[in-house]
């Protein structure tokens, strides 16, 4: 059986087509941006979305005819929070509004003395990422809209509809919402009616890992994609990512340092003792949970540095290693707390704002840079410290694009204080959402079984500890935190 897995990223769009063993068999990644405006909004052209995938399926299409092979299903993957109001025919009435956007804070912001209910419910506090708030915006501030407003989509949501014509979702995607019930898995009425969303806007819950669809003939007849294989929604990227790297086993850590900072650690059900710092979502393995944080900024700042400093458009990887060789072993006295786009775990701040300090004359542009990827690492590891009261982590497996340097993640493992586990295909979202529709068309009887099969004999580098390192980011960690509090509180 051959899986066509769309993965839709904040920066790019890809499509793998994998073999039940993992072997790429054809791929197209098309990318794009959003735009982002000085008083915080962040948009993006939902053509992206449908250019995108119809370039994509297109030419793996193409390639699969040249080359003789079959695609039996499409899986499908994604960012999770960012809005798109559509019409009756599916048409888009405005720009996707995206999950970094905060024109939502207000709206948080009265809903805050319902905190708690909003926690206990959905698993997670206010906050301006989930989508709940998003299509309460929309709601109230596009008038213009009221009436012609069908449905108010996700991305996949967007993306599946227009291959299958049908409006149908998973619950990874409803846990990131604040409309749904965590433990029983379905809308509820009074968050529906707290935030001013009717269940007519929002599209049928399903399990991850099931059918949500079939391809239209529309679509097919655009793409060469065989008309009728079954539409596979796998989860969100992130519990996509988890799966990919083994974190559905508990003690493991999978963390994807991309635009984002993303923190999952495995749940078999809701804890009682949730910390209402942490995020309880559904995992991307039916009717399982998932403990999560996030950092709002990793290669976004990451990025913003190296554009700055260095005039690149893109990162140097083999050039950063070379200068932060030199600070191996060393810790930067700049001090950088890491919120470009505000706070989120452990205490969401949408107002908080990015800090350096503690520079001299004497400051080189390496030794700021490697401040800020201290204090990227100190603020998850902030994060990683909130997830032992559910599980012991013992290690952790990275990805992402911030995990490309050695260099950057030896000194991830020195303020972590656990081994980091970096596999040789970085692609764990993609192969997590190809586990996961293996598993749910019945191609292997459990994810342990189709994790061994798509992951055996990969090469795996490893970062261990360096714990006199270790204890002294600790300090420097708690000296960041009095700053944050001091600045903040």
């Amino acid at each position: 059986m051959n899986i066509f897995v769309i993965d839709i990223g904040t920066s790019s769009m890809r499509g793998i087509l994998f073999d039940s063993r993992g072997k790429r068999l054809g791929e197209k990644q098309v990318k794009y941006q959003p735009d982002k405006y000085p008083d915080g909004r962040i948009e993006q052209d939902p053509r992206d979305w449908t250019n995108s995938l119809e370039t994509i399926a297109s030419a793996v299409a193409e390639e699969a005819k040249q080359k003789g092979i079959s695609i039996d299903a499409v899986a499908v993957t994604a960012q999770r929070s960012a809005i798109l109001p559509v019409d009756k025919q599916g048409k888009p009435l405005m720009n996707t509004i995206m999950w970094q956007d905060r024109r939502n804070k207000e709206i948080c912001a009265e809903l805050e003395p319902y905190n708690e209910l909003v926690f206990q419910k959905s698993g997670a506090k206010i906050n301006t990422v989930f989508s709940g708030s998003r299509m309460a915006w929309i709601l109230r501030n596009r008038p213009d809209l009221q009436g012609k407003i069908h449905k108010l989509v996700n991305i996949p949501e967007y993306v599946m509809h227009h291959m299958t014509g049908e409006y149908r979702t998973d619950a990874t995607y409803g846990s990131r919402s604040h409309l749904m019930n965590l433990r029983e898995r379905r809308w509820d009425q009074e968050l529906l009616k707290l935030f001013g969303v009717e269940e007519e806007f929002l599209c049928e819950i399903q399990e991850p890992g099931s059918c949500c669809g079939r391809v239209q003939a529309s679509f097919s007849r655009g793409t060469g994609l065989p008309q009728g294989i079954p539409v596979i929604s796998a989860g969100g990227d992130q519990q996509c990512a988890a799966v990919g790297q083994g974190a559905f086993c508990q003690g493991n850590l999978s963390l994807v340092a991309g635009t984002g900072g993303f923190l999952v650690a495995a749940l078999d059900e809701v804890p009682e003792n949730l910390s209402p710092d942490l995020i309880c979502n559904c995992s991307s393995v039916s009717g399982k949970y998932i403990v999560e944080a996030n950092v709002l900024t990793c290669c976004s700042a990451f990025d913003w540095y190296c554009r700055n400093f260095y005039d690149w458009d893109q990162p140097d990887y083999e050039k950063l290693n070379e200068e932060l060789r030199d600070w191996d072993g060393k810790i930067s006295s700049a001090m950088v707390l890491p919120y470009f786009q505000g706070r989120s775990t452990p205490q969401w701040n949408p107002e908080a704002k990015a800090y350096l300090g503690e520079i001299t004359l004497a400051t080189g542009r390496t030794e700021l840079l490697k401040g800020l990827l201290e204090g990227i690492a100190m603020e998850i590891q902030n994060n990683i410290r909130l997830f032992g009261s559910y599980a012991k982590i013992s290690q952790a497996y990275i990805s992402g694009g911030l995990t490309k340097s050695p260099a950057i993640n030896q000194l991830q493992a020195d303020v972590y204080g656990i081994p980091l586990y970096r596999m040789s295909d970085s692609e764990s979202t993609a192969l997590g959402a190809l586990m996961v529709a293996l598993v749910g068309l019945g191609e292997y009887p459990s994810l342990e079984e189709a994790f061994g099969a798509v992951r055996a004999g990969e090469k795996v580098d490893c970062f261990r500890p360096r714990m006199e390192l270790h204890e002294q980011y600790a300090n420097k960690r708690a000296a960041m935190n009095r700053i944050y509090r001091q600045l903040y509180t």
